[in-house]
C-alpha cells in the first residue's frame, strides 16, 4: 500500500482579511477535508493559510475533482425560482445540462427544490409577486432536502421559535439587496467548469486557483460581484477615478467564500439553548459603532462577525467543532453585544486554541448595500481587572437612551468607555469607564422620566477597583481618591459618602438635587468650596462634635498626601481635567472600609494659609501640639471660615487662624502674606480631604517663617 507524504502548502492569497479572503481559507480547508484528504489541517500564520494535506497540486483538485455544494435560496426574489426571474433561470439551466458528474448534487437539488416550489404555489406560499409565507417555504424544503443542502440552509437562515432569522455573514437569507449569492454562486461555477469540463478549461480553472492561492493576478480578473464580503472590490459609485467601476475578483475567491461560510451554519444544540435568533449563530453578536474609527451613531448595521484565528493546526473535526461550539461567554452566558465579546476574550471566555479575533461590521455603507468592515484585530489573552465591568454593567443596560437627550448621550458615552475597558483593561481605561458611569447617573438624576424608570444602581465596593487604578498612581488620583473617600459620620443613622453630597442620590432613592449643586457643571474648586460650607453647616450632627471648639473637616477618607493639595491650591501644578475625569471615577464606588497610606510628600512652595487651616481641620490630632489633655474642646476651624474663605476674605481667615494656634501652642505661627489676594476657594476645596501628617507642613511654615538662631526661640 501506498501512503502520501503530507505537504505543506503556505497560501498567501488566503489571510483573515478581508472577510471574504477568511471565508475563502475555510471552505478550501472544508472541501478538502471533506472530499480529499480528512487528516488535512489548517493555520492561520503571517505568510497566509498554512494546509497541511496529501493533495500535492491543491489548484489541479479544485479544476479537475471538487465536487460543489448545492447552494440554493428559493425564498428570494431572483434566486432562479422566481416567476419574474430570467438571467438566474438560464444559469440554473446551465447547470442541468452540464455534462460534469461533479455537479450531480447541485442538479438533484434543484429538481427537488421545484418540486417544493410548485407544491407551495399550490398551496399559496408563493404567489406571482413572490414569496408569501417564506417561512413556511424554507421549513418544507428543509425537510424534504437532500443532506448535502442543508449545511447551506442552516447556513442561510435560522428557524427558531416559530420565528425565522438570517445570520448576518450571509445577508438576509443569502442575498445583499438585489444580489442573491446563489445566483452569484452558479455564474461562478459556470465560470470556473466552463461549457464542457474539459482538459482546456480544467486548465483554465487551475491557473486561476493558484492565482487566488497565490495572492498573484496572472491570469485576468472577472466581473465577479464580491458583495459584501469585500468591499475593497466591490466596485460601485466612488470606486474609481472616473466614479465607478465594476466588482472585479477571481471567480474561486467568491466560490471558496461561500463554501467557508457554510461553516457558520447554526447547530441544532445552539438553536434550542437560545431561543433569540442571533444567539444561535455562531461568533456573531449584534452590531455596534464603537470600537470602530469609522463609527457613527445611528448606523444601519445587520450585526458583528467575530472570526476566530488559530496558529495551531487544526482539521476539519476541529474546526467544525470550533464554530459548533462557537464558546464566546461572558458571565456565564453568550456573547451577544461586542463589549460581551471583548470580554470573554479577556476572561478565557472563548475556546481554547484560538488566538485572536477579527472583528467585522456589517454595515450599511453604499447605499441600501451592507459591506463586511473590519473593525479591530483582538489578541486573546487574560486581562483579570476586566472582571470587574461585571459588577456595574447591568444597571446601566437598563437605563433607556428615550428618557432624554442627555440620556441618550450619557448611555453612548458610557458603552464607548465600556467597550474599550473590555478591550483594553488596565487602570485609565477603567478610569474612563467609572467616570462615563457616574456621569449617565448625574444625567438620570437630572430626568425625572429616567428616575420613574430605574432605582439607583448598587454601588460596589472600591477596593478591587482601587487596586487596578493606583497602578497609574498621580498626584491627581491620590487627590481624587480622597475626595471621594469622604463621609461624615453623624450621631444616627447611616454615613452620608461624598458621592451623596455630590449626586441627587440618598440611601433610600433619589433626590430631587443634591445636596450641594454644581458637580459637573461648575469648576470643580467652586463645587468643593460648596462642600466645605455644607460639611461646616452640618457637622454638628457628628457623633463627636462635642469634642471640638469649632468645625472639623471631614473625619473620614483616605489622606491625601500635603504636596498634592498644596499643589491643588495653587493652580498650576496639576491636571485638573485628569482630576474632573478620575474624580468622576471615584464617586461611582463605594469607599467604605477601604484604608490606604499614600507615601508622605512634603510640599516644595507650601501656602501659608492652606498650612495653617489643615491642622484644625483635622482638629489637631492627639499627640501633636494642641493636644488636649485636661478635657478642653479641641479647636478646629470656625463655622464661618469658608463661607469667608470663599467670598475672598483670606488675609482675615490667616489672622484668626495663626491666633487660634498661639493659643495652643503654636507660637511661631507666620503673618499673613503680602501681595496680590490668593484664591479663597481653592483653599477651601483643598481643605475637603484630610491631609496626611498636617502638623508637619505647619512645622515647615513655621520653622520658615522664624528659623531658629541663637537670638530667637525655637519652636516649642
Amino acid at each position: 500500500m501506498t501512503t502520501t507524504a503530507m505537504t505543506r502548502h503556505v497560501l498567501p492569497g488566503l489571510r483573515p482579511e478581508p472577510l471574504a479572503s477568511y471565508l475563502a481559507g475555510l471552505g478550501l480547508i472544508r472541501v478538502l477535508g471533506e472530499q480529499a484528504d480528512p487528516a488535512a489541517t489548517a493555520a492561520w500564520t503571517p505568510d497566509g493559510l498554512a494546509i497541511g494535506t496529501t493533495v500535492p497540486d491543491i489548484p489541479a483538485w479544485l479544476a479537475g475533482e471538487y465536487v460543489p455544494a448545492p447552494v440554493l435560496s428559493p425564498w428570494n426574489g431572483g434566486s432562479g425560482f422566481g416567476a419574474k426571474d430570467k438571467e438566474p433561470v438560464r444559469r440554473l439551466e446551465i447547470i442541468r445540462e452540464h455534462p460534469s458528474p461533479r455537479l450531480a448534487n447541485l442538479r438533484a437539488a434543484i429538481r427537488l427544490t421545484e418540486q417544493v416550489m410548485s407544491m407551495a404555489r399550490e398551496a399559496g406560499w408563493v404567489t406571482e409577486a413572490g414569496v408569501a409565507e417564506k417561512g413556511r417555504v424554507i421549513l418544507e424544503l428543509r425537510n424534504r432536502c437532500p443532506d448535502e443542502l442543508l449545511p447551506w440552509l442552516d447556513a442561510a437562515v435560522v428557524l427558531a421559535g416559530g420565528e425565522t432569522f438570517f445570520p448576518p455573514i450571509l445577508g438576509t437569507g443569502g442575498n445583499d439587496g438585489r444580489l442573491d449569492f446563489s445566483t452569484n454562486f452558479h455564474q461562478r461555477l459556470i465560470d470556473v467548469f466552463g461549457a464542457s469540463d474539459s482538459d482546456t478549461e480544467r486548465a483554465r480553472a487551475r491557473a486561476s486557483a493558484a492565482d487566488l492561492l497565490a495572492g498573484t493576478q496572472i491570469q485576468q480578473l472577472g466581473v465577479v460581484p464580491i458583495g459584501q464580503f469585500d468591499p475593497g472590490q466591490a466596485g460601485g459609485p466612488g470606486s474609481s477615478r472616473f466614479g465607478s467601476a465594476d466588482a472585479l475578483a477571481n471567480p474561486w475567491a467568491y466560490i471558496l467564500c461561500v463554501e467557508g461560510a457554510v461553516l457558520f451554519a447554526a447547530s441544532t444544540a445552539r438553536r434550542n439553548q437560545h431561543a433569540a435568533g442571533r444567539a444561535a449563530m455562531p461568533f456573531t453578536v449584534a452590531g455596534s459603532p464603537d470600537g470602530s474609527d469609522s463609527g457613527a451613531a445611528g448606523e444601519e448595521s445587520r450585526g458583528e462577525v467575530w472570526a476566530p484565528v488559530w496558529t495551531r493546526e487544526f482539521t476539519l473535526a476541529e474546526i467544525r467543532q470550533l464554530f459548533a461550539e462557537a464558546r464566546a461567554s461572558w458571565r456565564g452566558r453568550q456573547a451577544r453585544r461586542a463589549v460581551d465579546f471583548y470580554a470573554a476574550t479577556r476572561t478565557l471566555g472563548v475556546a481554547r486554541g484560538v488566538d485572536e479575533f477579527t472583528r467585522y461590521g456589517l454595515q450599511q455603507r453604499n447605499g441600501l448595500s451592507f459591506v463586511a468592515v473590519p473593525l479591530d484585530r483582538i489578541r486573546v489573552r487574560e486581562e483579570p481587572a476586566v472582571r470587574l465591568a461585571a459588577e456595574i454593567e447591568d444597571w446601566a443596560q437598563r437605563v433607556s437612551g428615550d428618557a432624554s437627550a442627555s440620556v441618550a448621550a450619557a448611555s453612548r458615552a458610557f458603552q464607548k468607555e465600556h467597550l474599550e475597558f473590555a478591550r483594553d483593561g488596565g487602570p485609565r481605561a477603567l478610569a474612563s469607564m467609572l467616570a462615563a458611569l457616574t456621569t449617565l447617573e448625574l444625567a438620570v438624576g437630572r430626568s425625572r422620566r429616567a428616575k420613574d424608570a430605574v432605582p439607583p444602581r448598587y454601588v460596589p465596593p472600591a477596593a478591587g477597583f482601587f487596586d487596578v487604578l493606583r497602578k497609574d498612581e498621580s498626584a491627581e488620583l491620590r487627590l481624587a481618591a480622597g475626595i471621594a473617600s469622604c463621609a461624615t459620620r453623624p450621631a444616627e443613622g447611616p454615613p452620608r459618602s461624598m458621592r451623596q453630597v455630590l449626586l441627587p442620590i440618598d440611601p433610600n432613592g433619589w433626590r430631587d438635587s443634591p445636596l450641594v449643586a454644581g458637580f459637573g457643571v461648575r469648576p470643580l474648586p467652586d463645587v468643593l468650596a460648596g462642600v466645605l460650607i455644607w460639611r461646616c453647616r452640618t457637622a454638628a450632627a457628628d457623633r463627636d462634635a462635642a469634642r471640638f471648639r469649632g468645625v472639623p473637616g471631614f473625619r473620614t477618607s483616605i489622606p491625601v498626601p500635603a504636596a498634592d493639595l498644596h499643589a491643588f491650591a495653587s493652580g498650576e501644578l496639576l491636571d485638573e481635567k485628569k482630576l474632573d475625569l478620575l474624580l468622576r471615577a471615584c464617586l461611582a464606588l463605594n469607599w467604605r472600609h477601604v484604608r490606604y497610606d499614600w507615601a508622605r510628600a512634603e510640599p516644595d512652595i507650601p501656602d501659608p494659609t492652606l498650612g495653617l487651616l489643615h491642622p484644625l481641620a483635622a482638629g489637631l490630632n492627639p499627640g501633636e501640639p494642641g493636644d488636649d489633655e485636661g478635657g478642653e474642646p479641641v479647636p478646629a476651624l470656625a463655622p464661618d471660615w469658608a463661607t469667608r474663605l470663599s467670598a475672598g476674605q483670606v488675609k482675615q481667615v490667616h489672622t484668626e487662624a495663626a491666633a487660634r494656634l498661639r493659643e495652643v501652642g503654636w507660637t511661631a505661627a507666620p503673618a499673613p502674606p503680602g501681595g496680590p489676594a490668593r484664591d479663597g476657594i481653592r483653599i477651601a476645596a483643598a481643605l475637603v480631604p484630610r491631609c496626611l501628617r498636617p502638623q508637619a507642613t505647619l512645622s515647615m511654615i513655621a520653622f520658615r517663617a522664624n528659623p531658629p538662631s541663637e537670638e530667637t526661640e525655637e519652636l516649642s
